[in-house]
């Protein structure tokens, strides 16, 4: 747009102005009060226009003085002011409006250049800009000044998403082809996406597109014109917690975790294909994202996370007792529980844990399980960090999807009907996201083949018509990482020396062996390098067999801490 034809429409903007509304706030100047409230600031360094991705708005402020001989009347001369100070702020309001992301590829600016239809309705909601404050005084020599602010609304009724995000829904897009036989264990009622590490910039309208494949699994072409006309394609929470109360997601959303940002502009989200394929399996019960039932979260700052610290939380599992047996014979553990009770002692005595911060299950089952990690939910929150354990056995066996998965198996496990009595990978991982977190551990003494003899005893059930999977047990994610007792091929093993190789090791380095850099606090990836080489090499020397535990991680979140002394 030139400049003559940018001066032209901010004439034609100003013609019409409402009367300010009363008891505003000086936004300009408050500080952002997070990710969310974007300030935009002039050449002079003074705040010069705010975007409110939280509540949907755009506010800009402008500033004139008269040029000239004074007029004849001071009146005349206010006015003259006035009207400068509105025809720069509507000026500026239609610059920053232009500028506004749509997702990842484009922003408001081309759909206007490439639709007039666009552009007329862009215009009209400009026109409709409401105004905020208007503000006049009078200069020593004379002449006068004026001070403006306009606001206009991003969603509802005249606010701006709905012209361009029609648009954009028109543009083809690659659909997402999910597998029909994946399954998710609950009811969801919306979908709450947690952006906090992907670098994502706030957008209009954002779609989630899965990692690899960059097809779109939700994107503004599925959502009902209803609801993209009232609240938009999306939300936008700065924690996990406010997203979960927004009645737009309903009282059970479904929680992933994007893998990064997508697009020139990093207004689109990547999802991992695990969690592409539970979006869609979640929407085809809960019908939502027609709805647009979904809250971005963009997440709050570094420093806020880390002063004060979040609460510590851990649910400690043990299973020895087997009474199914396993096809082969006993299928009886000596030491699961003692090592579950010896970490649950260790954790309770640690700060920041306490005696409501750690549950023990010793021999529980599989509804005792899950109702231990859904109750964990609600209690746990964005600054807050959980270690899941468990130790027992695990095996390799089909999921109602006729594919082969990991199980660990509670104490009503049985290797003849693992999808009806063991815990399977997905719905773990599953339960295991929809903590509202961004830190959890999990630590898994478990194998998935047996092994062992005398007094060497493998924590694992081979499972005759299975044969292991080339796969990590539990996926990690997003501030997910996983620790195995094994690697999914060879055999986890405890002994009446140290009971369960892994879990003694992780014990030792937990107690401050592992606080390589002396620092007071025990790491994720700390913990790995102390153990690994150590359970290793007494597997080998005492046994002659091999044992190296597997750490499964994503981006940052090695960093996690996961005691402190």
């Amino acid at each position: 747009m030139t400049p003559r034809t940018r001066i032209g429409l901010a004439v034609l903007l100003a013609i019409a102005f409402p009367t300010p509304r009363v008891g505003h706030a000086e936004w300009w100047k408050e500080p952002p009060a997070s990710r969310l409230d974007q300030k935009i600031v002039d050449a002079s360094g003074q705040t010069a226009a705010r975007l409110r991705w939280d509540d949907g708005s755009i506010q800009v402020r402008a500033r004139a003085t008269t040029d000239g001989p004074p007029a004849p009347d001071q009146a005349d001369e206010r006015a003259r002011a006035l009207d400068a100070a509105r025809q720069r702020a509507q000026l500026k309001l239609a610059e920053i409006v232009e500028g506004v992301t749509i997702d990842g590829a484009t922003d408001v600016k081309n759909a206007m250049a490439s639709e007039p239809t666009v552009r007329s309705a862009v215009q009209a909601r400009l026109r409709g800009a409401v105004v905020v404050s208007e503000t006049v005084g009078d200069r020593s020599d004379g002449s006068a000044w004026a001070e403006v602010a306009l606001e206009l609304r991003l969603r509802g009724t005249g606010g701006l998403t709905e012209p361009v995000v029609a648009w954009a829904a028109s543009r083809p897009a690659s659909p997402y082809r999910p597998d029909p036989g994946f399954r998710v264990d609950e009811p969801y009622t919306g979908l709450i996406v947690d952006a906090s590490d992907a670098g994502f910039s706030p957008a209009l309208a954002p779609r989630l597109i899965e990692e690899g494949s960059g097809a779109v699994v939700f994107g503004p072409q599925m959502i009902q014109f209803a609801a993209m006309s009232q609240q938009g394609p999306a939300g936008y929470a700065v924690a996990i917690s406010e997203a979960r109360q927004n009645g737009r997601v309903g009282a059970n959303p479904l929680i992933v975790r994007a893998t990064g940002a997508a697009g020139e502009r990093r207004g689109d989200l990547l999802l991992a294909p695990k969690d592409a394929q539970r979006v869609l399996a979640a929407d085809r019960g809960g019908r939502f994202l027609g709805r647009a039932a979904v809250v971005v979260v963009l997440g709050k700052e570094q420093r806020e996370l880390t002063v004060p610290p979040g609460k510590r939380h851990a649910l400690v599992i043990g299973i020895d007792d087997y009474p199914q047996g396993s096809p082969s014979g006993d299928a009886k553990l000596s030491y699961a529980v003692r090592d579950a009770q010896t970490l649950a002692q260790l954790l309770t005595r640690a700060p920041g844990f306490g005696p409501d911060g750690v549950t023990l299950l010793e021999n529980a089952t599989r509804d005792l399980v899950i109702g231990a990690l859904r109750a964990l939910r609600a209690r746990v929150s964005d600054e807050d960090s959980v270690i899941v354990f468990f130790a027992g056995h695990g095996a390799v066996g089909p999921g109602g999807d006729g594919r082969l998965h990991h199980y660990l198996l509670p104490h009503d496990g049985q290797l003849a009907d693992l999808a009806g009595t063991a815990l399977m990978d997905d719905r773990l991982e599953e339960l295991i996201g929809q903590l509202p977190t961004r830190q959890v551990v999990v630590l898994l003494d478990a194998g998935y083949v047996g092994g062992g003899t005398g007094t060497m005893r493998a924590r694992g059930l081979t499972n005759p018509s299975a044969t292991p999977l080339p796969k990590p047990p539990i996926e990690a994610g997003v501030g997910r990482v996983v620790i195995s007792a094994g690697t999914p091929d060879h055999p986890a093993f405890e002994d009446d020396q140290r009971g369960g190789l892994f879990t003694s090791f992780l014990v030792e380095g937990l107690r401050g062996a592992a606080d390589l850099n002396g620092d007071g606090a025990v790491t994720v990836l700390e913990l790995y390098q102390y153990v690994a080489p150590r359970l290793g090499d007494y597997a080998w020397r005492q046994y002659h067999v091999e044992q190296t535990p597997l750490l499964e991680i994503r981006g940052p979140s090695g960093e996690i801490v996961l005691i402190r002394r």
